[in-house]
């Protein structure tokens, strides 16, 4: 696979494809289409644009077996790794930081109060990160492909099978709302539903990004404000290894 592509094997790999049709998601959602060159221009730059800002925050709800996990998080592109409040709905509900490299996950079980700028130099529990571990392994680095370090090829995926859905909104700001290509290998014709979309301003800007993963019905969604770049990420805990790139 061409490593220009908008998901690599690696990202696409982490999502599960759903039996079920995409078409009672969104009564909105009109024929998807083929991308036009400007569309898929935008959707080329859109890792590239989130890359060049550097660091950005975003907000994420997962589902994940009946509950719902929600984390208010930090990304950095550049330096391939985040650092988040995780919350889980569960009874009783559960609270931690975390902060992750493409391999390994700190994890600070028991935590009350918010993300903060000086986070407690102990007590961390290191794991390493599995792309099918789990909800959250999966969705940590999902958030880190959201970024990439040159933009994709536009040719291929005006000819791949991502999909332009439709235009909305986001708040005032007018997106373009598009389906990723599907897994590498299957077979053309299947007719099956793309689980990952794109919601992509004018400016080629990622302010939105949902998946399915690890066998959920529902979407996971990521809200990514289309502003300027984040605080910087803290040091990462003394017992977290050195982050390294992705594959892509």
């Amino acid at each position: 696979m061409n490593r220009r592509t908008v998901l690599s094997a690696v990202l696409v790999s982490l999502l599960t494809l759903a039996a079920c049709s995409t078409s009672g998601d969104d009564p909105k959602a009109s024929a998807p289409r083929r991308l036009t060159p400007e569309e898929a221009d935008r959707m080329a730059v859109a890792r590239f644009t989130a890359y060049r800002r550097g660091t950005g925050e975003v907000t994420a709800t997962i589902p994940s077996g009946g509950r719902t996990i929600t984390l208010t998080a930090r990304v950095d592109w550049r330096r391939h790794r985040g650092y988040a409040e995780v919350r889980d709905n569960a009874e009783p509900p559960a609270r931690e930081l975390v902060h992750w490299t493409p391999h390994h996950v700190a994890a600070l079980p028991q935590w009350t109060g918010g993300l903060p700028d000086r986070p407690p130099s102990s007590g961390w529990e290191v794991h390493r990160l599995l792309p099918h571990g789990g909800a959250l392994d999966s969705v940590l680095l999902l958030l880190l492909h959201l970024g990439a370090d040159r933009p994709d090829n536009a040719q291929l995926l005006a000819r791949s099978d991502a999909r332009r859905l439709r235009d909305d909104r986001i708040g005032a700001v007018p997106v373009l709302v598009a389906t990723g290509p599907g897994a590498p290998g299957a077979p053309a014709g299947q007719g099956r539903p793309s689980n990952t979309r794109y919601w992509i301003d004018g400016e080629g800007r990622l302010l939105r990004f949902q998946a399915r993963v690890a066998g959920e019905a529902q979407w996971f969604t990521a809200d990514l404000p289309g502003s300027g770049p984040a605080e910087p990420l803290p040091a990462a805990p003394a017992q977290l290894p050195p982050a390294t790139a992705p594959a892509r």
